[in-house]
């Protein structure tokens, strides 16, 4: 004999996580090619980076782990980081026209939600 079953409506809603800043997000995600694959982008994060610094940020977090603005709760907490980025810097003579080439700093800066385009405006401005 078959029994008809009533079915539960699900009440909740789905969530996807962005893959730079883990933020759950159910509206405006972008699906992004990043390298050979593709990832999902929160509307804030697609607004904020372009498709090179998504690809660079995610391959980044790939591979030392981790996720943008993770260590950082505060813009003042990475308004100081981004400070002792440029003492350190500038207590070593680096030049700030390569702080693209430098990954250990830029995946610093992400960890403490500091974008590519803050980063190196900012060190311009702190050392100059």
């Amino acid at each position: 004999m078959i029994i008809s079953e009533l079915t539960k409506k699900k009440n909740t809603f789905s969530y996807v996580k962005c893959v730079l800043c883990r933020n759950d997000t159910n509206l405006n995600v972008r699906i992004k090619k990043i390298g050979n694959s593709f990832g999902t982008v929160c509307e804030e994060c697609a607004k904020t980076f372009n498709d090179e610094e998504i690809e660079l940020m995610h391959n980044m977090f790939a591979v030392f782990g981790g996720y943008f603005g993770e260590l950082s709760n505060s813009k003042e907490l990475s308004y100081s980081k981004l400070e002792e980025i440029a003492k350190d810097y500038n207590e070593q003579n680096k030049d700030i026209n390569n702080i693209e080439n430098d990954i250990k700093t830029l995946h610093f800066a992400f960890l403490y939600g500091i974008s590519p385009q803050q980063l190196v405006r900012g060190l311009k401005l702190l050392i100059d």
